[in-house]
């Protein structure tokens, strides 16, 4: 099949905080080249994944698919292999889509070897994609070959990420990464990108996703003391941990993991001083710019070599951060922080927009294959954004986001361990308006959140009947949303005496009144 002239280059960092950008305000984040790209490209303010951690987040931004429908809700959740995703897309329009980092896929087991590697990882690259550098967290074989013929004495790969636990008391160790930036993974991966870039005479489909800002938390200099500590803001919060364990089951279950056990094991978060909070978010965004400063580099090589020009952008993320707001890290609950993300779309000769309407991950597959001119399969849930590129808004607008985690693993739920609820009760899933968030429960508490006058999600409203209508109405609509977007493989087809006819498929629509 003959392809278009048209190239893509999708870049996705790790656990990226939607507000930690220069263009965005931020008063400590240094981001020059992402800050350049967004001045000519169409920014959307209000986006958001369906889904946390980052297999779960990366199925539904490959796939198309709220999660609802893939299932795979869980870093080792397999994914079903009868679900096309945009990789096996664009190469039935004749592009070979490059992979540059990792998607963090679980491979269904049922089609699998006994010996296949892939049954035992959840970091294997997803189906349809060359993985010509694959380089996941757990085992990033091609970096350590790497380190060792520079002459670093590599012993297990994985050590690479790892740092000698803080000791009782010590919340956080302040130190430099020590394997210079030059060696570092991600200038490591953008070496390797811009090689490939070199090399590249046809239109092409790479997908880069960079491990960084995602922890563990170090970095290397000049990274490190990048951003002075002593400048950054302590993150807003309302409770002691001690007050969080009586808020919500949910956040007590949660809160003892953060009390008893690390999130990762280079910070004891039980023990962190105001000085650790201000120094972990100071490297957080050292890790930003270091990544911010390699995609730099890559756009600086799309237009050395003139692949610019017919070349559509987009830089992501999988999931946020919460970096310390409501003495939470990392990313789950349902917080905005954990599921708010950047999006910057570059569509080569449009204008720069801002755009403020609510946007998904699902959205971004159909986007490529719209940009392509390439059908988008019936049964995806996302709608294209390229309209927004090129007229800065779109008809079909939503009027919320839905978004869901899954704790039903034992690394989360006690729950589970205790026999209080079986793992199917242990997931919540929410629905955000500008205004409300009403987070839902199978077996827990619901949540109601005005966000307005609330913005930290700290009052819950949901057993004040004099919110009930509110919470009725969006309890309706995440039903609706449900019902509107479950699987349409087979069913949006319908078998007539002309033959098969398709129907209509996902558009974002208003309640009629």
């Amino acid at each position: 099949m003959k392809k278009s002239n048209k190239s893509v280059l999708f870049i996705c960092a790790d656990q990226w905080r939607w507000d930690c950008f220069g263009f965005m305000k931020h008063k400590n984040a240094l981001t020059p080249n992402l800050d350049k790209l967004a001045n000519k490209s169409t920014v959307f303010k209000s986006h958001f994944t369906g889904i946390v951690p980052c297999g779960p987040s990366r199925a539904t931004m490959l796939t198309g698919l709220y999660p609802f429908i893939h299932r795979s809700v869980r870093n080792g959740a397999p994914l079903d292999s009868r679900f096309t995703n945009i990789a096996k897309e664009v190469r039935k329009a004749g592009y070979d889509p490059k992979l540059y980092g990792y998607t963090d896929t679980t491979w269904d087991p049922r089609f699998l070897k006994d010996k296949d590697k892939k049954k035992y990882t959840y970091e294997s690259p997803m189906e349809g994609f060359d993985p010509v550098c694959h380089l996941p967290e757990g085992n990033p074989d091609l970096w350590a070959n790497f380190l060792k013929s520079k002459g670093y004495n590599i012993k297990n790969p994985h050590d690479l990420y790892t740092r000698e636990k803080p000791k009782a008391g010590e919340g956080y160790v302040f130190k430099a990464w020590d394997i210079p930036t030059k060696h570092s993974d991600t200038t490591f991966l953008a070496d390797e990108v811009i090689k490939g870039l070199e090399k590249t005479t046809s239109p092409f489909f790479y997908h880069v996703s960079f491990l960084r800002p995602h922890p563990p938390m170090f970095v290397s200099e000049p990274w490190h003391n990048l951003i002075d500590p002593n400048e950054i803001e302590l993150p807003k919060e309302n409770n002691t941990y001690e007050e969080l364990l009586n808020h919500h089951p949910f956040l007590k279950e949660i809160a003892k993991k953060f009390l008893n056990e690390n999130l990762y094991k280079e910070v004891n978060y039980k023990d962190l001083t105001e000085q650790d909070i201000k120094n972990l978010i100071a490297v957080y965004l050292g890790m930003c710019a270091e990544v911010d400063h390699n995609i730099g580099r890559i756009l600086k090589s799309l237009e050395k070599n003139k692949l610019d020009k017919d070349t559509l952008i987009i830089f992501t993320s999988d999931h946020g951060e919460l970096l310390g707001e409501n003495r939470m890290w990392g990313k789950l609950g349902w917080w905005d922080a954990a599921y708010r993300i950047p999006l910057i779309v570059y569509n080569p000769n449009e204008k720069h927009y801002e755009i403020n309407d609510f946007t998904e991950s699902v959205d971004l597959a159909p986007t490529i294959l719209n940009w392509l001119n390439e059908d988008i399969p019936i049964n995806w849930s996302g709608e294209s954004l390229i309209d927004y590129t090129k007229k800065g808004r779109r008809e079909s607008i939503k009027s919320h986001v839905v978004f869901e985690f899954d704790f039903s693993e034992s690394h989360y739920s006690q729950f589970v361990e205790e026999k209080l609820l079986t793992p199917e009760e242990c997931s919540l899933i929410c629905i955000r308006t500008n205004k409300w968030k009403y987070v839902h429960f199978p077996s827990l508490p619901a949540l109601l959140f005005d966000l307005e006058n609330d913005p930290l999600e700290m009052k819950n409203l949901a057993e004040d009947i004099k919110y009930n209508e509110i919470k009725n109405t969006l309890l309706s609509e995440l039903l609706s949303h449900r019902l509107r977007h479950q699987d349409r493989q087979l069913s949006s087809l319908q078998v007539s005496k002309h033959g098969v006819v398709r129907v209509n498929g996902p558009q974002s629509r208003k309640m009629i009144n």
